[in-house]
Protein backbone atom coordinates (compact mmCIF):
# COMPACT_ATOMS: atom_id res chain seq x y z
CA UNK A 1 0.00 0.00 0.00
CA UNK A 2 1.45 3.62 -1.12
CA UNK A 3 1.41 6.22 1.19
CA UNK A 4 -0.50 9.07 0.61
CA UNK A 5 2.41 12.60 0.08
CA UNK A 6 1.35 15.03 2.54
CA UNK A 7 0.91 17.76 1.52
CA UNK A 8 1.11 22.17 2.82
CA UNK A 9 -2.28 23.93 2.54
CA UNK A 10 -2.33 27.50 1.32
CA UNK A 11 -3.37 28.44 4.92
CA UNK A 12 -1.19 26.49 6.43
CA UNK A 13 2.01 28.35 4.39
CA UNK A 14 0.21 31.31 4.77
CA UNK A 15 0.69 31.09 8.60
CA UNK A 16 4.01 30.11 8.17
CA UNK A 17 4.92 33.53 5.94
CA UNK A 18 2.74 35.49 8.04
CA UNK A 19 4.46 34.35 11.39
CA UNK A 20 7.70 34.24 9.83
CA UNK A 21 7.35 37.98 8.95
CA UNK A 22 6.70 38.52 12.54
CA UNK A 23 10.22 37.07 13.32
CA UNK A 24 12.79 39.29 13.82
CA UNK A 25 15.88 39.86 15.70
CA UNK A 26 14.87 43.07 17.62
CA UNK A 27 11.98 40.74 19.42
CA UNK A 28 12.28 40.23 23.36
CA UNK A 29 13.20 36.57 24.06
CA UNK A 30 9.68 36.25 25.06
CA UNK A 31 7.81 37.14 21.99
CA UNK A 32 10.85 34.94 20.02
CA UNK A 33 9.94 32.20 22.01
CA UNK A 34 5.99 32.61 21.74
CA UNK A 35 6.33 33.19 17.98
CA UNK A 36 8.57 30.14 17.82
CA UNK A 37 6.29 27.87 19.75
CA UNK A 38 3.28 28.83 16.93
CA UNK A 39 5.82 28.30 13.78
CA UNK A 40 6.64 24.72 14.89
CA UNK A 41 3.02 24.19 15.71
CA UNK A 42 2.36 24.80 12.28
CA UNK A 43 5.29 22.85 10.60
CA UNK A 44 4.34 19.40 13.12
CA UNK A 45 0.85 20.24 11.32
CA UNK A 46 2.23 19.97 8.38
CA UNK A 47 4.43 17.16 8.64
CA UNK A 48 5.18 16.06 12.17
CA UNK A 49 8.75 14.02 10.90
CA UNK A 50 9.79 16.85 8.74
CA UNK A 51 13.39 17.66 9.23
CA UNK A 52 11.95 21.49 9.19
CA UNK A 53 10.18 21.02 12.31
CA UNK A 54 13.25 18.65 13.92
CA UNK A 55 15.38 21.37 13.59
CA UNK A 56 13.20 24.36 14.25
CA UNK A 57 12.65 22.30 17.88
CA UNK A 58 16.70 21.90 18.13
CA UNK A 59 17.04 25.24 17.80
CA UNK A 60 13.79 26.46 20.16
CA UNK A 61 15.73 24.45 22.94
CA UNK A 62 19.14 26.52 22.26
CA UNK A 63 17.18 29.80 22.43
CA UNK A 64 15.13 28.38 26.22
CA UNK A 65 18.47 27.56 27.29
CA UNK A 66 20.38 30.38 26.16
CA UNK A 67 17.76 33.09 26.10
CA UNK A 68 19.38 36.54 25.26
CA UNK A 69 22.97 35.06 24.92
CA UNK A 70 21.43 32.62 21.98
CA UNK A 71 23.60 33.77 18.98
CA UNK A 72 22.10 31.10 16.37
CA UNK A 73 18.85 33.66 15.24
CA UNK A 74 20.00 33.35 11.68
CA UNK A 75 20.07 29.53 11.67
CA UNK A 76 16.56 29.87 12.78
CA UNK A 77 15.02 32.32 10.04
CA UNK A 78 16.90 30.09 7.71
CA UNK A 79 15.10 27.01 8.59
CA UNK A 80 12.03 28.81 8.19
CA UNK A 81 12.35 30.28 4.96
CA UNK A 82 13.61 27.38 3.41
CA UNK A 83 10.42 25.40 4.97
CA UNK A 84 8.81 28.49 3.29
CA UNK A 85 10.32 27.81 -0.06
CA UNK A 86 10.15 24.21 -0.08
CA UNK A 87 6.39 24.26 0.72
CA UNK A 88 5.52 26.93 -1.90
CA UNK A 89 7.41 25.21 -3.85
CA UNK A 90 5.14 21.76 -3.31
CA UNK A 91 1.73 23.86 -3.23
CA UNK A 92 2.71 25.37 -7.11
CA UNK A 93 3.36 21.75 -7.83
CA UNK A 94 0.32 20.22 -6.76
CA UNK A 95 -2.00 23.58 -7.71
CA UNK A 96 -0.21 23.00 -11.62
CA UNK A 97 -1.09 18.75 -11.18
CA UNK A 98 -4.65 19.07 -10.42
Amino acid sequence: MKKKKKTVTKAQLDELKHLRNHLTPQLSIDNKINTLIQISQVLRTINLTSTFSSNISTEFTGLEVFGERYNNFPKITSVIDDAIVYYDEQLNSFSQSS
